[in-house]
């Protein structure tokens, strides 16, 4: 987390440094990324870096912290809007989340490159920071959810739900290139694929009426 040196900057070199480094980690992932370029880019020094940040690592992490509390901040008050009906809803999500990308290019590259990043430790660190808050926006995708007709329980539905989309979303990201498609060319993709899944995931969890 940044230093009190960093938190007692003026509000437009914080915003310089954290866009610079946003940018940086968004292009060229966690791995290589340099923070050689991100100082030239916002026109710090090095050392001055180092005092606002403990170290690469640290630096990522806040912008990872920053970036996704932004996104659902900002998308909170359209999820209360969405389909009450579960597999539309998810399909709804996801389609908010990337418009979300759209306007926010290099932030929705930061969060997608999370998705497929290679180096394990980091990777691990990724699974331990923020495994429970996403299983904490699927529940939150379920309240208010129509009709009671699931094979099995809630907390499992939320479970599966991870479990599928998180896989179904590190496949996709890894055979697209995120810096050189469009984010609405890459929503439509997105959707319409996510669509198939989701029909899949609608036969195994709701239970046929004869």
């Amino acid at each position: 987390m940044p230093t009190n040196q960093f938190l007692n900057l003026e509000a437009e070199k914080q915003n310089r440094i954290i866009q610079a480094a946003i940018t940086e980690f968004a292009q060229n992932t966690y791995v290589n990324a340099s923070t050689n370029r991100i100082v030239k880019a916002c026109g710090i020094s090095k050392g001055s870096l180092f005092k606002y940040f403990t170290d690469k690592e640290d630096l990522y992490f806040f912008l990872l912290d920053t970036v996704m509390w932004e996104m659902l901040r900002d998308i909170e008050s359209d999820v209360e809007n969405l389909s009450t009906e579960l597999f539309q809803r998810i399909i709804d999500y996801s389609a908010l989340e990337i418009s979300w990308y759209i306007k926010n290019p290099d932030k929705g590259r930061l969060i997608m490159s999370a998705v497929t990043e290679k180096n394990e430790e980091i990777c691990s660190r990724i699974a331990e920071r923020y495994g429970a808050r996403e299983e904490n926006i699927y529940y939150e995708m379920l309240k208010g959810i129509e009709g009671n007709d699931f094979r099995i329980g809630i907390d499992k539905i939320a479970k599966i739900l991870k479990w599928v989309l998180e896989g179904f979303n590190k496949t996709f990201l890894e055979k697209v290139d995120v810096n050189k498609e469009s984010f609405e060319c890459l929503k439509k993709k997105y959707i319409q694929e996510l669509s198939d899944y989701i029909e899949i995931l609608k036969n195994g969890f709701v239970e046929r009426k004869e």
